[in-house]
């Protein structure tokens, strides 16, 4: 169906009649499934401040997010392209410092288009829990019922950790444009592209190998091993990854080390979940923190589902 038929710019689609009670049900169905796990609703605000989406990840989201201006504050609006975030902000006000848990619902849209429907809007769901340092396990087997109870039970789980990464590339004096170019070419797994950027930007070729070793990190656990010989971070991560892995109820699963989704805010454990014939994520999810008022961090794990994405493959597939 042509957009152009309802006068909607491309990247975006009316969802109507039966299709619109599938998607609505859906929702309602993991609502309550997460009200019943003990998550609490919210539904923060579609705009904010476009200084101040975001928090500490302000540059990363803002970047991403369309703006415009406010006539009535002379301040410039953003329409939220993540809702994660915004979780983490509400959880701030709390100013607490028990164990909290949240579930949400709302459209998110990103600049970018994403998915294979090629989509600028997305309709997202999904959970944080902030405080807790042992939530691992419970975040991603409640993901994979998650999408259970949405029609997908022959899913691939693709996990994986940051910190190696992240040690590798703070060995080496780059800018924070040649780590951005650096990370980006990680990402897409070019290694003929690596070679050729390392080779005009003269990197110590240790550090060549490193990143080389990792990004050849995926699929099977048992890739693991090379880079547990890292460092000793490298170690305590790959031991961490493994003692998860053996705690998940489901038969699929993909290592991989260099694949970080969202937008890469991200510190520690991060996972996504694909299926067959799709290639894009349905779902993304991980580990992250945000300061405190007096200065600590406080920690959180989530994760969010494509609703859009999830209807239209279950739809294909029945």
């Amino acid at each position: 169906m042509s957009a152009s038929l309802f006068n909607l710019p491309g990247g975006v689609e009316d969802i109507l009649s039966d299709r619109a009670i599938d998607l609505e049900n859906l929702r309602r169905s993991l609502i309550d499934l997460y009200s019943q796990k003990s998550f609490s609703l919210v539904y923060p605000s579609i705009i904010e401040f476009a200084d101040a989406i975001g928090g500490e990840v302000n540059s990363e989201l803002k970047k991403r997010a369309f703006t415009f201006s406010d006539n009535s504050t002379s301040k410039e609006i953003a329409i939220r392209p993540d809702i994660s975030q915004q979780i983490a902000r509400i959880d701030q006000t709390s100013n607490s410092e028990e164990t909290k848990k949240y579930c949400y619902a709302g459209e998110v849209i990103k600049k970018r288009k994403d998915s294979f429907a090629k989509s600028i809007l997305a309709i997202k769901i999904g959970v944080e829990i902030f405080g807790s340092q042992n939530s691992e396990n419970e975040i991603i087997d409640l993901l994979i019922e998650s999408l259970k109870l949405g029609g997908l039970s022959d899913t691939c789980l693709s996990i994986g950790r940051t910190e190696i990464l992240d040690e590798i590339i703070a060995e080496e004096v780059l800018s924070k444009e040649e780590e951005k170019d650096l990370r980006e070419l990680i990402s897409i797994k070019s290694e003929s592209n690596l070679i050729e950027w390392a080779d005009k930007k003269n990197v110590n070729k240790k550090f060549l190998n490193k990143i080389v070793q990792l990004m050849e990190c995926y699929g099977d656990p048992k890739c693991l091993e090379k880079i547990s010989e890292f460092s000793k971070l490298a170690k305590s991560s790959v031991d961490s990854l493994k003692k998860i892995i053996e705690n998940i109820n489901h038969k699929n699963i993909h290592v991989d080390m260099t694949d970080f989704p969202g937008f890469n805010y991200h510190q520690g454990l991060v996972f996504s979940i694909h299926t067959e014939n799709f290639g894009f994520a349905i779902a993304n999810g991980g580990q992250y923190s945000y300061q405190k008022v007096n200065g600590e961090k406080r920690s959180a794990i989530g994760f969010d589902i494509d609703l859009i994405s999830l209807l239209t493959i279950k739809e294909n597939i029945q």
